[in-house]
């Protein structure tokens, strides 16, 4: 017996909360498992889905418009993963077919926003704080090695 074990995340944003169950899940290989998230205090124009591994980053899996068609990234399709995004509050994913490929963290991810037919998220590294200002150097004493003084032209 083989059993496939998905750990699935919550995905709380800026301002924004969003909530998925189940939060843990193990099936049997080639069981299904039905993912569920809902957009709590916003409308949900676009869903996107992720996955990943243990040590790894994130994997876009797919990206749902409300509405519109789901667009599937290489290596996913519709039917080992659909996605029905039957409103702005309540959207989920289904692994069909649970192979032990499968196992790692799923996340979604939503945005209030919809992004154009040929527009694709993207993802930018959190910025840091600009450092302050070095404090300069002390300058050296009136007459001492001549470090700092202009030259003398002819």
């Amino acid at each position: 017996m083989l059993l496939l074990l998905l750990l699935l995340g919550p995905s709380p944003a800026l301002g924004a909360h969003v909530t998925q169950e189940p939060s843990r899940a193990i099936r049997r290989s080639g069981a299904s498992l039905d993912i569920r998230c809902r957009a709590e205090d916003f409308q949900a124009m676009t869903v996107l889905w992720y996955r990943q591994f243990p040590q790894q980053g994130l994997t876009l899996m797919a990206t749902s418009n409300q509405g519109a068609s789901v667009k599937y990234e290489e290596g996913f399709t519709e039917a080992a993963f659909p996605i029905n995004h039957r409103d702005l509050k309540f959207f989920n994913l289904t692994v069909a077919s649970a192979q032990p490929a499968d196992s790692g963290l799923h996340l979604c991810a939503a945005s209030d926003t919809a992004l154009a037919r040929d527009e694709r998220p993207s993802q930018e590294p959190v910025r840091q704080p600009p450092l302050p200002h070095p404090t300069p150097a002390p300058r050296s004493p009136v007459g001492g090695s001549g470090a700092g003084r202009k030259p003398q032209l002819p």
